[in-house]
């Protein structure tokens, strides 16, 4: 693994992420203090109608990307001069796809907004608004996976930044002169825009090859196998659109749209965090699996090397679940000054064992992501949108908003599963029944660390003190225990020993004459 460059892209990753997610979260304060958090509600219920519509897509951009990683690796410019130039024009038809599934799906607006104070008509304002944002952001888009599959992510990271702070500025102001929703909408949705404008700038001077036009011939297509991916990617498409993107919907529909905005507040919470700390890491990772597995190593050293992340993400998931358990809902009456916006323990119990979960998998994720071949784990994918309908509506009305996430923790197990059978079983050729009888007497630890650090932390004051001595028994508790567990084990020493090597490039970075005397 390029240990230089996924440093690069993860630290500027992280430092990008931690600043959006201040500015999201001083700019959501901002908000409840002048404009009802209802209007929250809207965007969020819109986003996952989108995210539906979204299925037109067909993965092309995921398909694409792992052919990327192999022409990357022999430098072939004409060859991903193609594959983009196919991305681009792809888009476009795309976008026009999306441009009349949103105007046929607005007649729905009315139906799956339930209790909404303001008029249909102002609905139909804000979800055209969101629409236009989508279908221009389609048209420039697709210059960004060239960054992400040659290792040098950090230029968007560093573009989307620029883009956020100047845009966020903006809307703040405005939204503390005029207390114009509408307004306040317009400018959010123009940050990817003008991102994307740049982006494409960029890459015009960075791969100036992809300025060419080139000739797409059905041999190109047919020679990578492009169309059986994309007819079997496209169960996967529509499945995991079920799955990620129908929550907000059915709260909506069958617990009322201001949940839906209780709903969000702690979904920004979860996605700042787990990107900081997680996914902004991993995702450079990503790039450098996809260069490995199709260069020359063998299956014995990638599979060591899997196994290290995989203790590594195991380290992690046990730990930001067990944090999330203690501090969502301290953390959420801080930041919004009050218990009115807070949802209940059951819920939140529910969500964090999902995000330990996800995290746990993430790594599973990522090697999964640069293999294609969608025929391998379609069913799965499939088992899991009917699965997460099926257990969110059934108890959404016994149990709330604590039911929908009880429906998307279920679900998830069948998209885990197609995953771990693919890349442990079928890539790696190793037990499958070994590696989750491993991972299941993990999430029994899981449960006792997080069970212990729930009730010892409940009833802490929310105050200074209170959360000190919260972050003193979260820090304690799993730390122990998975040092108990883990401190003789070969690939938690391989774990310490890689970030050991990132350190010192750290260290040789910042005091590179230093470095050259020791």
């Amino acid at each position: 693994m390029t240990s230089a460059r996924v440093l690069k892209n993860s630290i500027i990753s992280v430092i990008g992420q931690i600043l959006t997610l201040l500015l999201q979260f001083v700019n959501r304060r901002v908000f409840v203090m002048f404009l009802d958090i209802e209007y929250l509600g809207y965007q969020s219920v819109f986003g996952n109608v989108f995210s539906i519509l979204s299925v037109a897509e067909l993965g092309i951009g995921g398909i694409i990307s792992f052919h990327l990683y192999r022409e990357i690796i022999t430098d072939n410019k004409r060859e991903i001069g193609k594959l983009m130039y196919l991305y681009k024009w792809v888009y476009r038809i795309i976008a026009t796809v999306m441009l009349v599934l949103g105007f046929g799906a607005c007649a729905f607006v009315p139906l799956i907004v339930n209790d909404a104070t303001k008029s249909v008509g102002y609905l139909y304002i804000v979800y055209f608004l969101q629409l236009a944002s989508i279908i221009a952001g389609y048209f420039l888009s697709y210059r960004r996976a060239i960054y992400a599959a040659d290792q040098k992510e950090y230029v968007t990271v560093e573009i989307d930044l620029f883009a956020y702070v100047i845009v966020q500025v903006i809307q703040l102001g405005l939204l503390v002169l005029f207390r114009n929703y509408l307004l306040y909408l317009a400018i959010q949705l123009s940050t990817t825009l003008f991102a994307n404008v740049l982006i494409m700038l960029k890459s015009n001077k960075d791969y100036p090859y992809l300025k060419e036009k080139y000739k797409i011939t059905r041999e190109d297509i047919n020679r990578r196998n492009m169309i059986p991916d994309i007819k079997n990617f496209v169960v996967h498409k529509i499945s995991y659109t079920v799955y990620s993107g129908t929550d907000n919907i059915i709260i909506s529909a069958l617990c009322g749209i201001k949940n839906v905005a209780l709903y969000g507040n702690y979904f920004i919470l979860k996605t700042g965090v787990l990107t900081v700390l997680f996914y902004r890491l991993l995702n450079p990772v990503q790039a450098a699996i996809g260069n490995i597995v199709y260069g020359d190593r063998s299956k014995k050293e990638l599979w060591k090397q899997f196994e290290m992340l995989d203790v590594f993400s195991f380290f992690f998931a046990s730990y930001i679940s067990a944090g999330f358990l203690v501090f969502f809902q301290p953390a959420i009456q801080v930041w919004l000054g009050s218990t009115e916006y807070l949802l209940p323990d059951s819920f939140v119990i529910a969500f964090s064992l999902t995000i330990y979960l996800l995290s746990v998998w993430e790594i599973v994720y990522k090697y999964r992501s640069v293999f294609g071949d969608y025929k391998q784990d379609r069913n799965c994918m499939l088992l899991s949108a009917i699965l997460n309908i099926i257990v969110s509506v059934v108890l959404a009305k016994p149990l709330g908003v604590t039911g929908v996430q009880i429906g998307t923790l279920a679900a998830f197990l069948p998209i885990a599963y197609g995953r771990i059978r693919f890349v442990v079983g079928g890539f790696f050729g190793q037990p499958i029944k070994k590696y989750l009888l491993k991972h299941a007497g993990l999430f029994v630890v899981v449960l006792v660390e997080s069970a212990t650090v729930y009730f010892l932390t409940r009833n802490m004051p929310v105050t200074v003190v209170g959360m000190l001595l919260r972050f003193l028994v979260w820090g304690t508790v799993p730390l122990a225990v998975n040092l108990l567990i883990y401190f003789r084990n070969p690939h938690f020493k391989d774990m310490c020993g890689y970030f050991k090597n990132l350190s010192n490039i750290v260290r040789d970075k910042i005091n590179p004459q230093k470095s050259a005397y020791t």
